[in-house]
């Protein structure tokens, strides 16, 4: 029997808040942000755990993510306790601990389907506004001029909509495109499929314009996952469907990619910027394997990559790196060896889970996990050659669809309990209940 779907609003209105403010707060790299995400986690949190206790339903609900998202915790305190930095390595942990409690209540609040169809509703509208004000901002057309920052570099002619850096935009819009295709795949009907087109059109635009090359490849890579995924279906009714969409996207990128400054973005990958072509990459990083021998077992503390690094940087980077540029050195650099395994137990667990339910007969289940799994995909792939998971709004919507992925199946609102095959077969069950799973 699946569990009774949750009737705490507060709780849903501040994740809701969280997933509208922090991409719109510039990211939410800067304090003032991140201390706004905590007040929001911490008033959602308490909302669950009152309306718990009221009612005194405690029911765990398990996911394979619970022991290596432990064992994560459990590494970052420990580092901490031996950091060079302790202040800031607690302040890390406490936001590695936020992201951990938004997955749990994800997974514990958004039990039934209409509740997963709000998530994915305000996930794909954030990231379309936000695309389209990016267009008008790129065209010169800017009516809120609080977000034109002169405080950090940029590349002219790249789109960044509201946040500071061109890549962390694209790592948000390739997890968000791939998750609104898988979930056109739903049986979304009638009005809402005709603004699909168009969304997925804006959101694949400013994903090009950002000239991100870590963000085309990272949504190639995703929607080359959801193509293999959706071609060897045995429930894909439509294979011309899957053809047609990805055919249609294809087309729209090469029209985009043959523009003057798409072109000079991808023949000058080791030139432009000398702090963030790739050959600095390379040079950058092998001051981060040094790092890392030097604190093999804890790493230099949570969230001082920055202080510890400026032992190791090379000579000619000339700025200071604040981030290693590929997320899995960097976090590994901080806490240690151990890391790296329980980071291929992660992404093991995750898509193990995800491949199960894949095969759901739901519609809605199949589409939003094929698509959360497309889009983690793409910010993993991005993740070898930049830091999007160090930005607070990217990591959340990371979690989110982490929760998609593997949270328990949604019940369906119209009939919460699932029955047992035996007991649907029984003729005290009304006929439009049976197999309901299988169409909705």
């Amino acid at each position: 029997m699946s569990h009774p779907p949750s009737s705490n609003w507060v709780t849903r209105c501040s994740l809701f808040a969280l997933l509208i403010f922090t991409p719109l707060a510039r990211g939410s790299v800067q304090d003032w942000a991140i201390t706004t995400i905590h007040l929001l986690t911490l008033i959602a949190l308490a909302s669950f755990l009152l309306e718990n206790s009221l009612v005194w339903r405690w029911k765990w609900i398990k996911t394979p993510l619970d022991k290596p998202i432990l064992v994560v915790i459990i590494l970052s305190i420990l580092s901490t306790i031996f950091s060079v930095h302790k202040y800031t390595s607690i302040w890390s942990v406490v936001l590695l601990i936020n992201y951990a409690v938004i997955y749990y209540l994800i997974i514990h609040t958004f039990r039934t389907r209409s509740e997963l169809r709000q998530l994915v509703y305000l996930v794909i509208g954030v990231a379309a506004f936000i695309s389209l004000f990016g267009i008008f901002k790129w065209s010169g057309v800017n009516p809120f001029s609080w977000w034109e920052y002169t405080d950090i570099l940029q590349t002219p002619g790249r789109l960044t909509a509201t946040y500071g850096n061109a890549n962390h935009l694209a790592g948000y819009i390739e997890m968000t495109l791939l998750l609104t295709i898988g979930f056109s795949l739903t049986g979304v009907g009638g009005g809402k499929r005709i603004l699909i087109i168009p969304i997925t059109i804006v959101l694949l635009a400013a994903l090009i314009l950002s000239l991100s090359r870590g963000g085309w490849s990272g949504a190639i890579a995703g929607l080359a996952l959801m193509i293999t995924i959706l071609m060897t279906a045995h429930r894909l009714r439509s294979k011309k469907l899957v053809l047609t969409l990805s055919a249609g996207i294809v087309a729209a990128a090469i029209i985009v990619l043959s523009t003057g400054p798409v072109v000079d973005r991808i023949i000058t990958v080791t030139e432009g910027n000398p702090e963030i072509n790739m050959y600095s990459r390379l040079v950058g990083w092998r001051g981060v394997v040094n790092m890392i021998k030097d604190y093999p077992l804890l790493g230099s503390g949570p969230g001082t990559f920055s202080t510890v690094y400026t032992q190791y940087q090379p000579p000619g980077l000339g700025k200071r790196r604040f981030y290693a540029h590929n997320d899995y050195m960097h976090f590994i650099s901080e806490v240690g060896m151990g890391l790296s395994i329980v980071i291929v137990w992660l992404i093991v667990a995750l898509y193990g889970r995800g491949h199960k339910k894949i095969k759901n007969p739901s519609r809605l289940v199949r589409g939003t996990t094929l698509g959360a799994l497309a889009g983690i995909t793409a910010i993993l792939f991005h993740s070898f050659v930049d830091f999007n998971l160090n930005i607070p709004a990217n990591a959340i919507l990371f979690t989110v669809l982490a929760a998609v992925a593997t949270g328990p199946v949604p019940v369906n609102n119209r009939f919460p309990i699932r029955l047992d095959p035996s007991m649907k077969k029984s003729a005290n069950v009304p006929a439009r209940h049976r197999d309901v799973d299988r169409i909705r």
